[in-house]
């Protein structure tokens, strides 16, 4: 990963590309070790390489509420919303950027951790064929990876506005699968989560 700028910002995701102007026009995503996110926006060049200078940006918005997966979710949106002035955007470009910072979250791979199994499932669906996904053994990082890509596909099915207070809210379900270090489940509006060996 790599880090810019004097504060030590990680980048998780970057853009850059030719517009029919003949320049370069891109942005990044960035976070910081205490939970801050930011989106900004590279300088216009004449190459790929030039959107940086002296490990600097031209614009830059700071994301800095008290959870780091609010954080994440607002800056997305606004990285979404900023690659339509960069040129950047496309079809896919949220899924793609939605899959980087799940892939931030789940981590590097962990040494000595045993493989395990991602899945979610519709907790109490009313029918007796409830939705439900789930992987094979994976490395510990990627099931988490996976897990995590689990609850940003579903969550509009889980109805958690349906729960709140009943169930935890999506920071702490995005911090459990984060800080897992052994099988775990848990409950997120409507349906249920796990890592199981």
């Amino acid at each position: 990963m790599q880090k810019i700028g004097i504060e030590g910002w990680t980048i998780v995701h970057q853009a850059r590309q030719k517009h029919y102007d003949d320049m370069f026009y891109g942005q990044f995503l960035a976070t910081r070790e205490d939970g801050r996110w930011m989106v900004g926006r590279m300088f216009a060049g004449e190459s790929m390489d030039d959107g940086f200078r002296a490990g600097e940006w031209a614009f830059s918005q700071r994301f800095a509420g008290p959870r780091s997966t609010d954080n994440a979710d607002v800056a997305l949106e606004a990285y979404v919303g900023m690659s339509h002035v960069t040129y950047v955007w496309d079809r896919v470009f949220e899924q793609r950027v939605g899959e980087a910072i799940d892939q931030f979250w789940a981590g590097p791979e962990v040494p000595n951790l045993p493989k395990i199994a991602a899945g979610w499932q519709e907790s109490d669906a009313g029918h007796r064929n409830p939705a439900r996904g789930h992987t094979i053994p994976l490395p510990f990082h990627e099931a988490k990876y996976q897990l995590l890509q689990y609850l940003r596909r579903t969550e509009l099915g889980a109805k958690a506005h349906l729960t709140r207070g009943v169930t935890i809210d999506r920071h702490q379900a995005v911090e459990l699968v984060r800080e897992a270090t052994r099988p775990v489940r848990f409950e997120y509006g409507y349906n249920t989560y796990w890592l199981a060996s």
